[in-house]
């Protein structure tokens, strides 16, 4: 969806839409719930306003799929394209690399939506705080219960730090 900025009134526009939202090429797109609240100072925007989605994600550790609700708001200021264009080359503030432009007049807010969503989903997705992943070794969905694998088995790679500990303990050091 594409907002018009020469469309925005003096007292500003107020709005609510579903948009949808698509964070990967295979899951397909999700519902976002957006209310927005946009303002025009000259040739400035501002956004502000909220959001509410519930993404079908896949937990990181178990690899299950589970439901993730975002309950959020945004605040974004847009400046256009132009006022960047006639300066001199020089080093960008921070506060003017936080700053988003639009050119032609319009601000995609589809684009705004999923940058808001993109910026809150967690990196490492867990469908649970004590989610206990899969066996490395058989596979078994832990959550499920224990699999019958050795839990003392030890990694080659530190087969010499085991004989290391036990000529230790007889030195007794």
């Amino acid at each position: 969806m594409r907002l018009n900025v020469s469309d925005i009134p003096d007292g500003g526009l107020q709005t609510e839409l579903d948009l949808p939202v698509e964070i990967n090429d295979i899951a397909g797109s999700d519902i976002a719930h957006v209310r927005m609240n946009v303002f025009r100072f000259g040739k400035k925007v501002l956004i502000e306003g909220s959001l509410k989605i519930s993404l079908s994600l896949e937990c990181s550790r178990c690899l299950k799929e589970y439901s993730f609700t975002l309950d959020l708001a945004f605040r974004d200021e847009y400046d256009p394209v132009e006022e960047f264009e006639n300066e001199d080359k020089q080093e960008l503030t921070g506060r003017e690399l936080e700053k988003n432009s639009y050119s032609n007049d319009e601000i995609d807010i589809s684009g705004l939506i999923k940058e808001q969503v993109m910026l809150n989903i967690p990196m490492k997705p867990l469908c649970r705080s004590d989610c206990q992943g899969i066996c490395p070794r058989c596979g078994k969905h832990l959550n499920e219960g224990l699999c019958e694998c050795k839990a003392e088995e030890i990694d080659p790679r530190l087969a010499p730090l085991k004989k290391l500990k036990e000529s230790m303990k007889d030195q007794d050091v």
